[in-house]
């Protein structure tokens, strides 16, 4: 499986790198970025199956970066992180389109719903 991380702190980037690695020996981080500008310009090269969102990100944040992807890759896995009250941005993130929104602060449900996701979602259609 092949992921796009969007996390504008470095320090949560190298966190969730190792957390799919380790966890996921397939997984391959594929890209990344601190902004969704730079995000929405790179993930049509990379083709993931899965881009890994921070809700909150400096200039355009992770609800209108999930949109955005959704209109032009309908198919492609999104899950929303936050480390926000979850249950706050629920129903926007599931509206633009994430497949989930998930707390920073508990590796489990990140895990899981890596775990659930089948690795024929992507821009392509390719694995």
């Amino acid at each position: 499986m092949k992921v796009y991380l969007v996390e504008d702190h470095e320090s949560m980037r190298i966190i969730l790198k190792r957390l799919l690695r380790r966890n996921f020996p397939g997984i391959s981080v594929v890209g990344e970025s601190a902004s969704a500008e730079t995000a929405l310009e790179e993930i049509p090269v990379f083709k993931p199956n899965l881009v890994l969102v921070d809700i909150s990100l400096p200039g355009m944040d992770g609800i209108e970066m999930v949109r955005r992807l959704k209109s032009c890759y309908p198919d492609l896995c999104i899950l929303v992180v936050t480390g926000q009250e979850v249950d706050i941005y629920r129903q926007s993130a599931l509206e633009a389109g994430a497949h989930d929104i998930i707390s920073k602060d508990d590796d489990a449900p990140l895990l899981e719903s890596i775990a659930a996701l089948q690795p024929k979602h992507t821009i392509s259609g390719n694995d």
